[in-house]
């Protein structure tokens, strides 16, 4: 049997030279490499779409209820209304009276209760710093030995849901 041997001096002229395979050796690997990066680019955006997706699902769970708990403040406000109505000297009075206020406190802690269930919260207003993004300045007065933008006086409670202002308090600033 005879041996053919497979390493010839004379290249084929027909075959492909040796610089023209390794060229095209490199644009292959330069190809790969730009389908690497592309791969890489499309999972880091697949990731970053999947965080801002949940981040967007966990707030409209988390605030799914505004519109419901804004048209639910009137009760607390009603009820503290309630409460307020009613004089000091009036209570040592009348026993029913007393009783009955009583009962109004209970219902109105049962639905701060609730609401609270839900991350909705009042502001504490009075005496605080008057920002914007969270109160309402309904009238400014000049008050001698107070600081300015101090909240004196607060006209209707403000509410946060978690991290958000619901609804602006309504207060008094100082000037």
């Amino acid at each position: 049997m005879r041996r053919r041997s497979f390493c010839t001096d004379q290249a084929d002229p027909g075959s492909p030279d040796l610089e023209e395979l390794r060229q095209k050796i490199a644009e292959a690997q330069e190809q790969l490499q730009e389908l690497d990066d592309k791969l890489k680019a499309s999972k880091a955006d697949l990731q970053q779409a999947i965080r801002r997706h949940s981040h967007d699902l966990d707030n409209e769970n988390k605030y799914s209820y505004t519109k419901f708990a804004l048209s639910l403040l009137h009760v607390p406000d009603n009820l503290e209304r309630a409460i307020d109505s009613v004089k000091t000297d009036e209570l040592d009075e009348c026993e029913d009276l007393k009783r009955e206020v009583e009962g109004v406190k209970k219902i109105r802690h049962t639905v701060e209760e609730a609401l609270a269930k839900f991350g909705i919260t009042k502001m504490k207003a009075l005496d605080a710093d008057f920002d914007p993004a969270h109160h309402e300045a309904m009238f400014a007065m000049e008050m001698p030995g107070k600081e300015p933008n101090k909240i004196f006086h607060v006209m209707e409670p403000g509410y946060m849901i978690h991290d958000r202002t619901l609804r602006a308090a309504k207060v008094g600033v100082t000037k």
